[in-house]
């Protein structure tokens, strides 16, 4: 998992500078931002850093920073489709690819616009690759707090890239794989293939031995599928983000399903403002939000009254 699953979609350029970093650093690699004729960007945790032809990192913008030519982004968007943009349009209307070990990519374009929808995209001017990565045990501490001797919905909240996708895959593995002595089932609704990384029918990720994984349906519709056909304990979703998920849970709540579900917030004060989660806390099902620190796996239980 990591980078090592990206480079192949790489040119040998930028290849080449990744290859002269550290272990450690290439570790700490977030995000890959590739911009047409703009230099190449790496984040690591919360730094944004120029790279230069040779590997070298920097803090600020020098005249050796390596630039990403025409042809270059060209290559690199068609290898992360595999060659086959057409394959890849349903997703790219909605902004993303997921690439290999699935890494999801993020994607700037110009829509096309046909009888008022978006039938396709033009111009990609710009690629946000979000390195994915499993962190075992990252979700022990908060199992051994809550999920001992109980079973409790929870929601995780994070800014984005704060680390609620590796969370909810770890939170998986455990909880299905033996955790408190119990092998719970476990059902992962894997809208955008980013929890489990799904090869055809090999499942990549280690999210645990009693765990079903639901991959490239809606939210809504993984939802409905897992609670009439695989009679979970408990549904892992990432990031909700609309009331027709929120209402498609609460279906699951009186089949009597558990949930871990994730949002974007970054503090209290927004968790406190995010409508989302105002529509979550009101079905009375979730018991606790697990605050993750920003870029850490450091954490703040707060318990639903």
């Amino acid at each position: 998992m990591g980078i090592s699953q990206i480079l192949p979609s790489l040119s040998d350029g930028i290849n080449f500078a990744l290859s002269q970093l550290t272990t450690e650093a290439l570790k700490q690699i977030n995000e890959l931002r590739i911009r047409r004729n703009k230099p190449l960007i790496l984040v690591l945790g919360s730094k944004s850093l120029f790279i230069t032809a040779t590997g070298k990192l920097v803090n600020h913008y020098i005249n050796t920073a390596y630039v990403v030519k025409n042809d270059e982004f060209d290559l690199i968007f068609k290898k992360l489709c595999n060659y086959s943009v057409h394959c890849e349009i349903d997703n790219l209307k909605n902004g993303f690819i997921t690439a290999s070990g699935g890494n999801r990519v993020g994607v700037c374009s110009t829509a096309v616009i046909s009888d008022g929808v978006i039938s396709s995209v033009k111009d990609i001017s710009s690629l946000n690759i979000r390195i994915s990565r499993e962190i075992k045990d990252c979700a022990k501490p908060v199992l051994n707090m809550l999920y001992v001797n109980e079973l409790p919905s929870i929601i995780v909240a994070a800014p984005p890239s704060g680390g609620k996708t590796t969370f909810l895959r770890d939170f998986a593995r455990l909880l299905s794989g033996g955790y408190s002595n119990k092998y719970r089932r476990v059902s992962i609704i894997d809208e955008r293939n980013e929890i489990a990384y799904k090869n055809g029918s090999e499942i990549l990720a280690d999210v645990g031995v009693n765990t079903d994984v639901i991959t490239g349906f809606s939210k809504q519709k993984g939802i409905e599928l897992a609670v009439r056909t695989l009679s979970p304990e408990i549904i892992v979703c990432d990031e909700i983000s609309s009331l027709s998920e929120v209402e498609r849970i609460k279906d699951g709540f009186q089949s009597g399903v558990s949930f871990a579900v994730s949002v974007h917030a970054s503090s209290k004060e927004e968790l406190n403002n995010k409508p989302i989660v105002k529509s979550l806390l009101e079905t009375g099902e979730f018991k606790y939000v697990v605050l993750l620190k920003d870029y850490t796996y450091e954490f703040e239980i707060l318990e639903v009254r």
